[in-house]
């Protein structure tokens, strides 16, 4: 009980600031304004900080925390981003000036050949660098304030150092989406952008060494079946709770009879805690886009993206998944290529699934660059 206090105060001082116990404050904010971002009353606060609060309360408080802790993170990546573009575009601003005429006369142009030789333009996602690239690998850190474990600290942050790198889904993966209230759309997890970092910001909770953040830049699409065939029981055995081997011979953009209503773009914060041969990941979502929407589709079959989107999607946040297996306690056995795999069940709580349960799916990253690929002098514990 005392170590959960002691990481309860801990984290609070974290995100808060120091504990002014005589004033009832964490930095300059008041008990009940953190129970309330918390999300918990100001009666389980007080049980939480002197020690007469569940071991279950304290996991799922600290879990907050940690996440509100994440949320500050983003968004001060994010202003840091936003800042930096204003100075480049304002430097810029004359040099776009001076070449606007010149790339307008080649748009039209170039507009002009386009819709002679093409009745119609399909849209597609492009690769390209992670959003926020320069704030994992910044040009110069001279002023950048960074939770993230540097290169001189390494030996001391073993094994989640042998992570850190760019990830990629491995393959993609589709999902039934309940919440049109008929059968035959789904939901298709495309890609995925995943930058992993050792970070030192849980180190008091999690351990030095053991914790990482991933921010995922992920791809998907809706799609619908225009037949509006039920999933069970040609796709779903709703008995044992798995997905025929039809469904995963399924391909949408194969056959005629299913159609794209629109394309995602979503930003994910992962935490991932190792422990041993396992790895534990959580993730929440920061946002999350509707793009290149059929309208004409949607509104025959009736379906309400904005609710979807919000909503029924919202909750693939909140999945229940397993520990992922980790065969990588000696670091050094990762290399490009390497893969971990996360196997959860998706339901959501405000739609009756019928099925008493949720849908399987797996959601596996691929290490596509590693940040250090040379030998770590690691132990395996």
């Amino acid at each position: 009980m005392k170590n959960n206090i002691e990481q309860f105060i801990s984290l609070l001082e974290k995100k808060y600031g120091p504990w002014a116990r005589a004033k009832a404050l964490f930095g300059s904010t008041a008990y009940g304004k953190i129970a309330k971002a918390l999300s918990i009353s100001s009666s389980q606060f007080s049980k939480l900080l002197y020690g007469t609060a569940t071991e279950g309360m304290y996991d799922r408080t600290k879990e907050n925390i940690i996440r509100l802790i994440e949320r500050e993170s983003i968004e001060k990546a994010y202003k840091k981003l936003k800042r930096n573009k204003n100075q480049t575009e304002k430097k810029n601003r004359i040099k776009i000036y001076s070449l606007s005429l010149m790339f307008s006369l080649v748009v039209v142009v170039g507009l002009i050949l386009f819709l002679n030789n093409n009745e119609t333009a399909e849209y597609s996602f492009t690769d390209g660098s992670h959003p926020l690239e320069s704030y994992f690998y910044p040009s110069s850190t001279k002023f950048f304030d960074s939770p993230f474990v540097s290169s001189s600290d390494v030996l001391e942050n073993c094994p989640c150092v042998g992570f850190e790198g760019k990830w990629i889904l491995s393959k993609s993966f589709k999902l039934p989406l309940p919440g049109s209230k008929r059968p035959g759309l789904y939901y298709v997890g495309k890609s995925s952008d995943l930058i992993l970092r050792c970070s030192a910001l849980f180190d008091d909770f999690i351990g030095k060494g053991s914790s990482m953040m991933g921010y995922e830049h992920i791809k998907s699409e809706i799609w619908i079946d225009l037949n509006q065939e039920p999933l069970v029981p040609k796709y779903f055995n709703p008995n044992l709770k798995i997905f025929n081997d039809s469904f995963d011979q399924l391909s949408f953009i194969d056959n005629s009879r299913f159609v794209k209503v629109a394309d995602l773009i979503a930003f994910i914060v992962n935490t991932f805690e190792i422990k041993g041969d396992s790895i534990i990941r959580n993730a929440e979502l920061t946002g999350r886009r509707t793009i290149e929407i059929n309208k004409d589709i949607a509104k025959k079959y009736g379906i309400d993206l904005r609710y979807l989107t919000k909503n029924v999607l919202g909750a693939l946040i909140k999945t229940q998944c397993e520990k992922s297996f980790n065969p990588y306690c000696n670091p050094n056995e990762l290399k490009n290529g390497s893969s971990i795999t996360f196997n959860c069940v998706y339901s959501i709580g405000d739609e009756n699934q019928v099925i008493k349960g949720g849908y399987p799916y797996s959601k596996s990253f691929v290490l596509k660059n590693q940040e250090f690929s040379d030998y770590i002098g690691c132990e395996c514990h």
